[in-house]
């Protein structure tokens, strides 16, 4: 399995298009197409953030992909089911792809409101986007990103965007942990994986710290190309530092696909390659001893080591993080300046601190959280 990985440092068109070109021509992905009429690529567009914040795919991307698809006369769409209460279409807009769409008259697809194909994973049951398995067809369009419950994002995070809208907040309540939430991951990915012939990472600019949303611009200066959204989230990962353990649906994808790391072909400069301190949530193994201690040393560890949403002056009270709770434990109060959060309900799943579109919400650490959580 062949992941191609590219230094690339700015959103210039040619530039971006010769890796694509690249990626087409050594992946055979004109003959792999060739039955294929429509295409739809499937970008990170997490809500109405623009380009520069480095928050969803940046639009070069996307259009360097277009052109080659219409080169080789494809019909293509564009869908996502972004996050939050606010209306797509001011996603579409702010993240620069209404304007792409209308240039390259690309069929632009609400997974809100274009019905949905239900799945079962055991007891699990999934409404995926029926869009996505309409088309012939898919391109998995991601971002380089940190995040603070999953600590990696990138090809089969973004998979996530086929639940739609709000329902999306079911899936955080009823799977608040990272083990929990991480089988959600895998089991959209294995139940949308066969659709998706090509997945492309946007790391030009990523995303370090609290991702995926209010984190800091990160310049990784790289694309990278793959069939399998496993094999390249993978390496990506590690190149950000991250252990196995630390991003477990990853490696169950990967096993699920039957690739061993040893199948991972790369080239020679970027083998053991590791970005420079990468700021990314780290716990430490220390965690991992107290959650086989007796209980009452469990119970000491809480009281000292916790971490929670919180908010900053830069709320506008839009209620973006209100509507976006998934166990309604986020109120608006007349005459208050921030929200107000029911700690005894909240379940940490962070979605108010991913979906703000103002990075009001920050996550506070007591002391012994900013010494083990990076």
């Amino acid at each position: 399995m062949k992941i191609l990985i590219e230094k690339i440092s700015e959103y210039e068109l040619p530039e971006v298009s010769s890796f694509i070109n690249r990626v087409f021509a050594e992946l055979k992905m004109e003959e792999k197409l060739q039955t294929c009429q429509t295409i739809l690529l499937k970008p990170n567009l997490l809500g109405p953030y623009t380009p520069d914040r480095a928050i969803t795919t940046h639009p070069v991307i996307v259009e360097a992909v277009i052109i080659i698809l219409q080169t080789l006369g494809k019909e293509v769409w564009l869908g996502d089911s972004p996050g939050g209460s606010l209306p797509v279409q001011h996603t579409w807009q702010e993240t620069g792809m209404k304007q792409l769409c209308e240039k390259y008259q690309v069929k632009m697809i609400n997974f809100n409101t274009e019905g949905v194909v239900s799945h079962c994973v055991q007891d699990r049951e999934y409404n995926l986007a029926q869009a996505f398995f309409a088309a012939d067809a898919v391109i998995d369009l991601a971002k380089y990103k940190t995040h603070a419950l999953m600590y990696y994002t990138g090809c089969i995070k973004n998979l996530f965007g086929l639940i739609p809208g709000l329902k999306k907040s079911d899936y955080h309540s009823k799977y608040p942990t990272l083990k929990e939430f991480s089988q959600v991951i895998s089991d959209i990915y294995k139940l949308s994986n066969k659709q998706i012939k090509l997945n492309i990472l946007d790391g030009i600019e990523g995303m370090e710290g609290d991702g995926p949303s209010a984190g800091e611009v990160r310049h990784f200066g790289i694309m990278m190309a793959c069939e399998s959204g496993a094999a390249l989230d993978s390496q990506a990962a590690a190149m950000m530092g991250f252990s196995a353990r630390q991003v477990p649906y990853v490696w169950e994808c990967l096993s699920e696909e039957g690739i061993s790391k040893e199948q991972i072909q790369i080239d020679s400069e970027w083998k053991g390659f590791v970005f420079d301190k990468v700021r990314i949530k780290k716990v430490s193994q220390l965690i991992q001893m107290i959650q086989h201690s007796p209980g009452f040393i469990q119970d000491l560890f809480r009281k000292i080591y916790h971490y929670y949403p919180d908010f900053n002056n830069k709320c506008r009270l839009c209620g973006v993080c209100r509507d976006s709770c998934p166990v309604q434990a986020i109120i608006i109060e007349p005459g208050k300046f921030t929200p107000v959060i029911d700690y005894e309900k909240c379940i940490k799943c962070m979605c108010c601190h991913e979906l703000c579109p103002y990075q009001a919400v920050y996550i506070k650490k007591s002391f012994l959280a900013r010494i083990l959580m990076k």
